[in-house]
């Protein structure tokens, strides 16, 4: 019954017998139709970057999946995590510690949480992060992810299929963003199966993986060919961070592959201790954010950023005239 409810809540947002709240600062929202794995962290801390880079002072607003917390919270007032995983989310942890003089904030209503914000600081806009199906919000521009590899995969809502409102929501969003792209031919392929309105911005990137992070955020180069590595991570896609491992000339003696946002144990930490030996251990940031202090292994995390192919001069336009700033886009495309 997903589907159909999906879209009659839908309607009832786009009739108005549903009521969008508004926010006194533009709104650009980043999500997806089909669950995980699409890449919207990394794009959220693209854009946060790239907004911060023009002078637009920017929020981070989110539900903060997974956390045992109720209510609107500060993340980070733009000084790093004030809370832990579980009280604020792994990908809001994450987006805190990495993105310097951004705040960041959850609560099940977006609203409230930006409403929060603007009682103790000025913003100029918020990011919404997997924010395709919060309708209660209004939102400038909506930003759909749709990977690259898994498209919209059979293109049937849960539990049959991987989607969480029917395809034609899609002609809902304001742009089109194919992440993971291992070649513009991928992309555009991927592309033709999305039914975005003609005349929308489409775009296509991909994650390049840049350095290693400890837990104190101290970065050092991509390693020597042939370095061997334990690894482990618990996303909705393992087999992809093991790949891109691979790629970057890592030798990956052993991989430990956990769910999504899966919470640690003891007994899980000492396997992969036993395994390491001594050895490097790798995982994600994404996954670093979620351990204790007083691991049984010397852990870093590999940082990646995104990479434009192609359609971001027309992207970052866009979203410029959205938030209704004259600022020249940096057609580079490239994460700072």
């Amino acid at each position: 019954m997903i589907g159909p409810f999906a879209t009659i809540r839908r309607s009832l947002y786009g009739s108005g017998i549903l009521r969008r709240e508004s926010l006194p600062r533009p709104v650009v929202s980043v999500g997806n139709l089909a669950v995980g794995g699409s890449g919207k962290t990394p794009h959220v801390q693209f854009l946060a970057s790239w907004l911060s880079g023009l002078g637009v002072k920017v929020a981070i607003l989110s539900r903060g999946y997974g956390r045992r917390s109720r209510g609107v919270v500060w993340v980070s007032r733009g000084d790093g995590p004030a809370v832990t995983s579980e009280e604020g989310g792994d990908e809001p942890v994450l987006l805190a510690a990495s993105l310097p003089g951004v705040p960041v904030l959850v609560g099940e209503s977006r609203a409230e949480a930006g409403r929060e914000c603007l009682r103790s600081m000025n913003v100029d806009a918020f990011l919404l992060d997997d924010g395709f199906q919060h309708l209660a919000l209004k939102r400038e521009a909506d930003l759909l992810l749709v990977e690259a590899e898994g498209g919209l995969g059979n293109r049937l809502t849960l539990p049959l299929g991987p989607l969480r409102e029917p395809v034609d929501a899609a002609r809902h969003a304001d742009a089109l963003v194919v992440t993971k792209c291992a070649g513009i031919s991928q992309g555009e392929n991927t592309a033709a199966a999305v039914p975005l309105p003609a005349g929308r911005p489409r775009a296509f990137t991909r994650l390049v993986a840049r350095s290693v992070v400890d837990r104190h955020g101290f970065e050092s180069p991509l390693p020597r060919a042939g370095e061997e590595v334990v690894a482990f991570s618990g996303l909705a896609r393992n087999g992809q961070f093991a790949d891109t491992l691979r790629e970057c000339g890592y030798a990956v003696r052993k991989f430990f592959p956990f769910r999504d946002h899966h919470r640690y144990r003891p007994q899980d930490l000492r396997n992969i201790a036993v395994a390491a030996g001594g050895s490097s251990v790798l995982t994600t940031e994404k996954d670093m954010v979620r351990l204790p202090d007083g691991l049984p292994f010397e852990l870093k995390a590999l940082r990646v950023g995104v990479e434009f192919l192609s359609g971001w001069e027309t992207l970052s336009r866009m979203i410029l005239e959205r938030l209704g700033k004259q600022v020249r886009p940096d057609p580079g495309g490239e994460a700072r």
